[in-house]
């Protein structure tokens, strides 16, 4: 595959495919030299232009402007390293979503925000969850990344988009790269594993404090662009306030959580942030609390990831120690 896929116009240096701590992954074959992997543009498909047949079969789109050689070339990885091999474990946690007690399913629902993986497992919800979590945003498309999707998620690289789509570096074990700046539930929502992350960001919701109605989403892209540190957009339109994200908790900036809010909550006018910081806070535990009882009643592969994913959170969210001038 490797031969075909450089023959084509890819780079794929010093990588091998095997099974590691998170399952099957990408590893250096020599960890005293450095890995390459480039996909040029010519292999970036648009996820709109994979089809399926009737076996379930992947191909490429006739409208997608691709050669003849590069075609074969995505269909037949497909078939034997992505699509073809992998979409079973999407499709079992599917099932096990879909046959989850219907109060879990509920709360997967709101507030958790998890509609990915709540869809009937039919052949296109699979699909479906399976592409969209495969994809990278790439010169305003959402394209097919191959060979660099098999790598799992960590920190110690991230992908390089500035012409076509690569991972560079030294590893000394497994070449992991970081899928997405979020929090463990973020990443399990869209990925459907869990992850400890450092740190946590708040459900949406939306509560009523003393002096003002705040409102809480839970824009995740936004918190990689933030202009300070976790500091989320803010809108205020009489007595409400608006945040596009909040953080509850950072190993690396424990004081950091309170602080924003408390900056937050003084430029809006309102002395109470204090109150409303550490209702917002019980609010999103009990949730956690409530997501690890209700998910005792669903199939192993579903309780296992929940009760992890939960964990994961709530431990982020234990990092919010004290208070920082912000």
């Amino acid at each position: 595959m490797l031969d075909e896929f450089r023959a084509v116009g890819g780079t794929a240096e010093n990588i091998c495919l095997k099974e590691g701590a998170f399952g099957r992954g990408l590893f250096p074959a020599d960890s005293a030299k450095p890995i390459k992997i480039h996909i040029p543009d010519s292999l970036l498909i648009d996820l709109n232009h994979a089809e399926f047949d009737e076996n379930n079969v992947f191909h490429v789109s006739p409208t997608a402007q691709i050669g003849q050689r590069e075609k074969v070339f995505l269909e037949n990885y497909e078939r034997d390293f992505s699509w073809g091999t992998g979409r079973a474990d999407t499709e079992r946690l599917l099932q096990a979503m879909h046959s989850a007690p219907p109060a879990l399913r509920q709360l997967l629902h709101t507030p958790f925000e998890a509609e990915r993986w709540l869809a009937e497992p039919t052949p296109k919800a699979v699909q479906f969850a399976f592409f969209g979590s495969r994809v990278i945003a790439y010169k305003g498309r959402n394209v097919i990344m191959p060979i660099v999707e098999l790598a799992n998620h960590g920190h110690l690289t991230r992908y390089n988009v500035t012409d076509g789509v690569g991972l560079s570096g030294q590893f000394s074990d497994e070449i992991l790269v970081q899928y997405e700046f979020d929090d463990s539930w973020a990443l399990f929502a869209k990925w459907g594993f869990a992850s400890e992350e450092p740190f946590a960001l708040s459900l949406p919701l939306t509560i009523q404090s003393k002096s003002a109605s705040i409102v809480i989403r839970r824009n995740v892209g936004a918190v990689a662009s933030a202009q300070k540190p976790f500091f989320p957009e803010v809108t205020v339109s009489g007595n409400t306030i608006d945040l596009a994200f909040m953080l509850l908790g950072s190993r690396q900036f424990p004081r950091l959580a309170r602080g924003n809010f408390q900056r937050i909550m003084r430029d809006a006018g309102h002395a109470d942030a204090n109150e409303a910081f550490d209702m917002i806070q019980h609010i999103n535990r009990m949730q956690f609390f409530e997501l690890i009882a209700l998910s005792e009643g669903a199939a192993p592969l579903l309780r296992d990831v929940l009760r992890k994913v939960a964990l994961f959170q709530l431990r982020a969210m234990s990092h919010n120690v004290g208070t920082r001038d912000v």
